[in-house]
């Protein structure tokens, strides 16, 4: 049974070849084995042998199927209609209507603070837009338009492709028209008659208050640009949290850590802690706050996405034991030690206390 070469060795780049190597390795060979210009006898056959592997190479999902199941993964990029036309002929001419434009995919980084507090932000995304100067058709303004010579006006070429189902007609859309059927007897000068440009354009938006990292964001018609006045894509924004220095989130509450005295903890004393949203708030440590123990400040954590409410705002006491002493230090601690001695662990509270604080402020189990 005949085989189907390689489209890489065919096209004769490498497979991690860009788009744009492979569009300018395309246009090489076609203008070289173009049935107008080349009257070889083979020049028809390599002519499709090429069309066919840039139209599977240029479309990000079916290189993709192509370079994990290569050309025998069953029917591949066969309609029923290409199948049909294999036993019954015919010679049918499809109207190549609107292409909707690709979808994007980005990420964006955010600080925790905007990320909970919401708003608005530029980013910078590079996208294909219609040419300003041919409006997207590919044509030079006023130039005339003539029948495609590639596909006779079709907008489609065919190739017998052999499969393990036997031999079957491909299908595919016209490089050299793009479907329309037809080609402007002089190219856009900007676009050189792709009827696209690649441009950096700043698009609004808007964050919700309360989203979290791995979310992401929609927003609708801002991907790149149509073919043939068709619709433009959507962008997908994936939001990334930054570290922050003060605060940690988990889900709706917000974590901060409160150093604390070892006669702050014994004494009990008041604190104040930042919020999320900016300012402070008074915090109560009660005297014999052990380490790890937890004051929950109700409704300054986190909004709730998409419903009413906030978090807590979760403050762990973290008591902090001096490295060194002064020699007045010294001597309290050392009384302080000859009056309490060793604190008894015998309370199976006092064994697993800090653990226990820990699991049941953060919803363990």
């Amino acid at each position: 049974m005949a085989t189907t070469r390689d489209h890489y060795a065919v096209l004769g780049v490498g497979r991690g070849a860009s788009e744009d190597e492979i569009r300018s390795a395309y246009r090489k060979l076609a203008r070289q084995y173009h049935p107008d210009v080349n009257d070889a006898d083979d020049a028809a056959a390599r002519f499709r042998e090429v069309t066919e592997a840039y139209e599977v190479l240029s479309d990000p999902q079916r290189r993709q199927r192509y370079d994990m199941f290569g050309g025998a993964g069953g029917f591949g990029d066969f309609g029923i209609g290409d199948i049909f036309e294999t036993f019954f002929g015919g010679d049918r001419r499809r109207e190549r209507g609107p292409v909707r434009g690709a979808d994007l995919r980005m990420e964006t980084l955010l600080e925790l603070v905007d990320a909970v507090r919401g708003g608005e932000r530029v980013i910078s995304v590079p996208r294909l837009e219609n040419c300003d100067r041919c409006a997207g058709s590919g044509g030079e303004p006023g130039s005339g338009a003539s029948t495609c010579a590639t596909c006779g006006g079709r907008g489609e070429v065919r190739a017998m492709q052999q499969s393990v189902f036997g031999r079957f007609v491909n299908v595919s859309t016209c490089p050299r028209c793009g479907g329309a059927g037809r080609t402007f007897d002089t190219p856009c000068k900007t676009c050189r008659g792709e009827g696209r440009q690649r441009r950096d354009r700043e698009i609004r938006l808007v964050i919700p208050a309360g989203i979290d990292d791995g979310q992401q964001l929609r927003v609708s018609g801002e991907g790149e640009a149509g073919t043939r006045g068709g619709p433009a894509g959507d962008l997908y924004v994936l939001v990334r949290l930054a570290e922050d220095r003060v605060f940690r989130r988990d889900g709706e509450d917000l974590i901060h850590v409160l150093r604390i005295s070892p006669a702050q903890a014994a004494l009990g004393d008041e604190l104040d802690v930042p919020l999320i949203d900016g300012g402070s708030s008074r915090v109560k440590v009660p005297s014999g706050a052990q380490h790890g123990e937890v004051v929950r400040l109700r409704g300054k954590g986190v909004p709730r996405l998409g419903r009413s409410g906030r978090g807590d705002q979760l403050v762990v006491l973290e008591v902090v034991v001096p490295r060194s002493l002064s020699k007045e230090e010294r001597k309290l601690y050392a009384k302080l030690l000859e009056l309490s001695g060793s604190p008894a662990l015998d309370d199976e509270d006092d064994r697993d206390g800090m653990f226990d604080r820990i699991r049941d402020a953060f919803g363990g189990s």
